[in-house]
């Protein structure tokens, strides 16, 4: 009994090595050519198919329909699934994307630009008093 368990797993590997072997040296198997298939058939499966989910469809609405009685036979409420925050359990701050980065710096160079002008505008503004004292006590 042993030796028949032994040879039957044996001999399924090496029937699959020699087909691998086979696919490599560029063999076609037996059967393994395309054959395009009839449009009848096609049609046929397509629409044993479209049965198979509309059939799936009225079983999922029975069942719903007696979940819901259960539902309001024991006063349970229908579970709702909440979205869950991908950054919940992150300790760290959130990572910014590429886009948001780039924004930042552009919002970065014109807050620069505007405090640029306005420190140049606070100087002006302190020395023009002055430059007005010191001409009118040399005029």
């Amino acid at each position: 009994m042993a030796a028949f368990v032994a040879k039957q797993l044996v001999g399924n590997k090496i029937s699959s090595v020699k087909g691998e072997i086979g696919k490599m040296a560029g063999d076609k198997e037996e059967g393994a050519e395309e054959v395009e298939e009839d449009p009848e058939i096609a049609e046929a499966r397509r629409e044993l198919e479209e049965e198979r989910k509309a059939k799936h469809a009225k079983f999922e609405a029975e069942r719903e329909s007696v979940r819901q009685g259960i539902r309001d036979k024991y006063g349970l409420k229908k579970k709702v699934e909440e979205e869950i925050d991908p950054d919940a359990g992150r300790i760290g701050r959130k990572k910014k994307t590429p886009m948001e980065l780039q924004a930042q710096q552009q919002a970065a160079a014109a807050d620069s630009d505007d405090e640029e002008g306005s420190i140049v505008d606070k100087v002006l503004g302190y020395f023009t008093p002055i430059t007005d004292k010191l001409s009118s006590l040399w005029k």
